[in-house]
């Protein structure tokens, strides 16, 4: 399995990446929670802005994008073809209308490799790496990748940050391309990646 690492803008890179050279796109992009990252603020207008920059290049040089989305703006993306769900199962996001137990995932292009249930039930108790604000647990990039993507496949996360995604990819097989614009969380996937692929991958049935 191979592993390629990027630091930089993340549109940049993907521009010069050919139609249709990955097989998918899973990736969690910033939420417009206005947390300053240092090389990007994440307003909402600043995120409205990457939205509609960001899904164009996703579509064309991938088969299938998974994005993760936050409830509050799913306005600010294109019209998807399907929204799966995170379903966690314990209270902790507070919204308009109270507190929510799931997170949308936002599905572009055609999952030819899975079919099934589009919710992905996972607890959010697992403890996260502690390294950036908004990591997703190991586990449930796992079970994202291998329902949208089977072995051997190329996946890249524009998005990187602390290298979740690179992580769940070399434990299940999947060869990895990471986008991240930022010296420190890019330092941070490194090392983390290079630790995973030193240790012995999953296996499934």
């Amino acid at each position: 399995m191979t592993v390629e690492l990027h630091l930089g803008d993340c549109l940049e890179v993907m521009r010069s990446m050919p139609d249709k050279s990955v097989d998918a796109v899973i990736t969690d992009p910033p939420y417009g929670l206005n947390i300053d990252y240092g090389t990007y603020v994440d307003t909402q207008e600043n995120l409205s802005i990457l939205v509609s920059d960001f899904i164009p290049e996703a579509r064309r040089i991938s088969n299938i994008a998974a994005v993760f989305s936050g409830v509050q703006n799913i306005q600010v993306y294109p019209k998807v073809d399907w929204v799966g769900c995170w379903f966690y199962g314990t209270t902790g996001n507070f919204g308009k209308f109270g507190y929510n137990a799931w997170q949308p995932i936002l599905l572009y292009g055609k999952n030819n490799n899975r079919y099934g249930m589009d919710t992905i039930k996972y607890s959010k108790i697992e403890k996260r790496f502690e390294g950036h604000p908004c990591s997703k647990p190991v586990g449930l990039m796992i079970e994202l990748i291998k329902r949208y993507s089977s072995e051997g496949d190329t996946i890249l996360d524009p998005f990187m940050g602390s290298g979740t995604t690179g992580v769940a990819c070399v434990k299940t097989g999947r060869n990895f391309i990471g986008i991240e614009i930022d010296p420190t969380y890019f330092a941070i996937a490194e090392k983390r990646i290079a630790e995973a692929q030193l240790q012995p991958r999953l296996e499934f049935d």
